[in-house]
């Protein structure tokens, strides 16, 4: 029986990875904005049936990843009798992902203002979560002692990143602005960004590859766009400067 639960398990993982046409170095990659790189040796081994035993960390990164349901992956570890108690039994259960974080307005209180968590900040302290209580059930708890100097540095990562990030969002088009250049060399406020970003059309934005000049507080800023941010390069008028005559 013990055996038959990570390769069924491992199935799981190459049925839905093949059904998105990803490779296993794009599994990695996607896995890493959950907090949790999962390698592409250890996807494959896990895909394999080689790797026994994943953790509850791992199995909740490729939750959220491949948008696997709870019911498939109790089933894949033959325990799907556990789900089904759970959901048909008279006691209420029930389980709390890092994924359901992404819905609730947390923030952080200081002593200046209130500053809402974004998406990955709110991730990694789900992963926390679920290694905390991981470590509780399975290790050693002083085992999180050295644990947690890796979260703090996750951490002090995202928020340096985060600092320069306005995230907008519009009819389910969301894109994120980094406006590192206007806060550093320019002095801007975040807060007046932001507010001059609101009129801007996300949807149509959204909808161009092309990097566009942007009207931002009475200028026009250049950009780069990748993916899903648009990176603001600088002032129109400072860019083109080395092209006009003195």
């Amino acid at each position: 029986m013990e055996e038959n639960k990570v390769p069924r398990f491992g199935q799981l993982i190459l049925k839905k990875r093949k059904s998105k046409d990803w490779s296993l170095a794009k599994l990695a990659n996607e896995s890493e904005k959950y907090g949790h790189r999962l390698s592409e040796s250890y996807l494959n081994r896990l895909e394999r049936g080689e790797r026994t035993e994943p953790s509850i960390s791992v199995v909740m990164v490729l939750i959220q990843v491949l948008g696997l349901s709870l019911k498939e992956v109790f089933e894949s570890l033959e325990m799907g009798y556990i789900y089904d108690k759970a959901i048909q039994g008279n006691t209420a259960t029930t389980l709390v992902l890092p994924h359901d974080l992404n819905k609730l307005n947390l923030v952080v209180t200081t002593e200046k203002d209130e500053i809402s968590m974004s998406d990955e900040q709110k991730q990694l302290i789900g992963k926390m979560i679920a290694d905390l209580y991981e470590i509780t059930l399975y290790g050693e708890p002083s085992y999180f002692e050295n644990e947690s100097a890796g979260y703090v540095l996750s951490l002090g990562r995202i928020l340096e990143k985060d600092l320069y990030l306005i995230e907008l969002e519009n009819q389910g088009f969301k894109l994120f602005f980094d406006v590192r250049v206007m806060v550093s060399k320019y002095n801007l406020l975040k807060y007046d960004i932001k507010s001059s970003l609101e009129n801007i059309n996300i949807k149509a934005l959204y909808n161009t590859e092309m990097s566009i000049p942007l009207p931002i507080l009475d200028e026009y800023w250049s950009t780069v766009r990748e993916e899903d941010k648009i990176i603001i390069v600088d002032k129109v008028s400072e860019t083109l400067k080395p092209y006009i005559k003195p």
